[in-house]
C-alpha cells in the first residue's frame, strides 16, 4: 500500500510530501520532492530530514512545510537553488538576422548572421569556424541604431556545425542599455515581424 501524497504548488514549485515508513513499522520519516516544470522538462529533487513522526499525517504536514521553508532559503545547508539554473535567461530569445561581425585575440575575423537575441547572448551562423571557449569581440548591426552594438566580451558557449551560441561576458554600461532598446523595441513589435536588416 503507498501513503497518499500530498501535493501543493508554491511560488512556481511543486512540493509533494512522501514520508518514508520506518520498518518497524512506528514511525514515518519527512520526506519530499520538490519539482520544478520549465521549457525542457520537469526536474525533480528529493529533501529529507532526520526527522521522525508518529503518524503519516504528522510527517505530511510537517512535510509540506518544511518544503516551503526550503523554497523560502530557510533551511540550513538544503537549497532548491540549483533547480533554477537549467535556463539563465531571464529575457526570453527573439528570432532576428541581424548582420554581425566578430574578432578574437587571436585576429581572428569573421561575419555572420546573428538568428537570435536576448540581453544575456545570442546565437549567430557563421562560415568562420570558432573554438568553444574563446573570448569574441561581437558588433551588432541592428536595424534604427546609428552605429553597431559593441560586445566587448562574448564567451563561445557551444558550436554546432556553422552555429556558435554566444554568452555575453563584457559590456559597457551604455551599451546594455542599447542593447534592452533593441530587445524592446523588438518584443513590441512582435517575435513573428521581420527583423532582418
Amino acid at each position: 500500500m503507498t501513503p497518499m501524497d500530498r501535493t501543493i504548488e508554491y511560488q512556481g514549485y511543486t512540493i509533494q510530501s512522501s514520508p518514508h515508513h520506518h520498518a518497524d513499522g512506528e514511525k514515518w520519516q519527512l520526506r519530499i520532492f520538490v519539482s520544478l516544470d520549465n521549457h525542457r522538462g520537469v526536474k525533480t529533487r528529493e529533501f529529507s530530514a532526520d526527522v521522525w513522526y508518529a503518524t503519516e499525517q504528522e510527517a505530511d504536514i510537517h512535510g509540506i512545510a518544511f518544503g516551503q521553508r526550503l523554497i523560502d532559503g530557510k533551511i540550513e545547508g538544503q537549497s532548491v537553488m540549483g533547480m533554477k539554473t537549467v535556463d539563465r535567461r531571464a529575457t526570453p530569445r527573439l528570432r532576428v538576422q541581424f548582420r554581425t561581425t566578430f574578432s578574437s585575440s587571436m585576429n581572428k575575423e569573421g561575419m555572420g548572421v546573428m538568428l537570435d537575441l536576448s540581453s544575456g547572448g545570442c546565437r549567430v551562423e557563421s562560415p568562420v569556424p570558432v573554438e568553444p571557449g574563446v573570448l569574441l569581440e561581437l558588433r551588432i548591426y541592428a536595424p534604427n541604431v546609428e552605429w553597431p552594438l559593441m560586445i566587448e566580451a562574448a564567451n563561445v558557449q557551444w558550436v554546432s556545425g556553422l552555429t556558435f551560441g554566444l554568452a555575453f561576458f563584457r559590456i559597457t554600461e551604455a551599451e546594455q542599455e542599447r542593447l534592452g532598446q533593441v530587445i524592446e523595441d523588438l518584443t513590441e513589435s512582435g517575435e513573428e515581424g521581420d527583423h532582418s536588416v
